[in-house]
């Protein structure tokens, strides 16, 4: 009797978000897909990374030779026109390269940018189940004029009513987008920790001598906010504000002196990141107070939040009331959460937790359980795999 031999089943992965130790939307779908051992996956590269591809279509070379121009705006709007079409040779070749069933498979993308309308309109040409991410509300995001915006949103909101499975990255994204019949929220999933060391303050009876609060990630969009905190604090005996990030726009002159006072400070690699983050007493989140991202600050949740958790220290949450990671830290007190814009109401918090072991203790008590339930990598991951094998059955 022959034996059949077992097909793996297959993600095909057609997203301008593409599984890479790059930026955290990309991290994040690097961490679900790099070590899968049940699934084979083929990821479709991104178009625009081939600028000397025989096979540009008239109007991907038009919309790059526009992108670093005056007019890089109309190169936003004419990518929304054109509606993914420039993925497509690319994504049809790739198809004739497979060799297994491709009914055995799954269309995967992130609804950012525009790869994933070409993963749309693959998977009802192939009839393979297509899973969406929804991490970013998109619409908000390209600089482009208020017709092609309300474009945009129409066929943000059609990707979701026609995937099979749509992963949430917040509870307000899920909220936004509306009812569906396959939906659930996934929290961007943190790095695996080992052996990190535990938090001695909590331990202790008496408040520690300053509190170390410390920021990595994104300081171009919160750079304002930061620096205003980095201001008043480097002369703080109780509180010290440290950041790590790429070129923030502040002037030079306070740039070298953050660097002098070691106050901002460059990314580093991941096993450094993490004996700094085991140095602090606190972690900091920041969600921007303008009014013009309201939408994209109640829809998105930060993934340095699950990456801060791990450390089981306290995380103290600067963000207006309305805002994802603001009203995750306040369900349950979870964090120390400051929705006033002011930063020196965030100082006095700050200020205030380090003369308070017992506060201390019960933040970071909070901290380590998150990292141990809803932001725990293996479970986050278990209800990525879980999903997708339910998509195939």
């Amino acid at each position: 009797m022959t034996d059949i031999a077992f097909v793996k089943p297959q993600i095909i992965v057609i997203s301008s978000v593409a599984p890479e130790l790059t930026s955290a939307g990309q991290v994040i779908l690097h961490r679900h897909l790099s070590n899968l051992t049940d699934w084979e996956v083929s990821v479709i590269s991104n178009p625009y990374q081939f600028t000397n591809s025989v096979k540009d279509r008239w109007q991907t070379r038009l919309i790059r030779r526009l992108e670093y121009t005056r007019f890089h705006r109309l190169s936003y709007d004419l990518q929304v026109l054109d509606q993914g079409k420039s993925w497509l040779n690319i994504v049809n070749d790739a198809q004739k390269l497979y060799t297994k069933d491709i009914q055995n498979s799954i269309v995967l993308t992130v609804a950012h940018g525009d790869g994933c309308w070409a993963a749309q309109s693959f998977a009802q040409k192939y009839k393979l189940p297509l899973v969406s991410i929804f991490h970013d509300w998109w619409p908000d995001i390209p600089n482009i004029h208020r017709p092609l915006k309300s474009l945009l949103l129409q066929r943000f909101r059609q990707l979701y009513l026609k995937s099979d499975l749509t992963l949430c990255v917040s509870e307000g994204m899920q909220e936004a987008l509306g009812e569906h019949n396959n939906s659930s929220v996934l929290y961007p999933i943190p790095e695996h920790l080992n052996n990190v060391a535990p938090f001695t303050a909590s331990q202790k009876t008496n408040p520690v001598e300053f509190l170390k609060v410390i920021y990595f990630g994104n300081l171009y969009d919160y750079a304002d906010d930061l620096g205003n905190l980095l201001n008043l604090t480097k002369s703080n005996s109780k509180v010290r504000v440290e950041v790590r990030g790429s070129n923030p726009n502040w002037t030079t002159e306070f740039k070298q002196e953050m660097r002098d006072r070691n106050l901002w400070l460059d990314f580093a690699p991941r096993k450094d990141l993490n004996n700094w983050s085991i140095s602090a007493d606190a972690f900091l989140v920041v969600m921007s107070f303008d009014p013009n991202l309201q939408k994209r600050m109640e829809t998105s949740f930060p993934s340095k939040l699950p990456e801060y958790a791990q450390f089981g220290k306290p995380i103290v949450i600067w963000g207006p009331e309305y805002c994802s990671a603001i009203k995750w830290g306040k369900t349950g007190d979870r964090a120390v959460c400051i929705t006033d814009k002011d930063p020196k109401t965030l100082v006095t918090a700050l200020e205030n937790l380090q003369q308070q072991p017992n506060l201390l203790k019960h933040y970071s008590q909070e901290a380590k359980f998150a990292s141990q339930n809803e932001f725990n990598p293996v479970i986050i991951q278990n209800q990525f795999l879980e999903s997708m094998q339910n998509i195939l059955q």
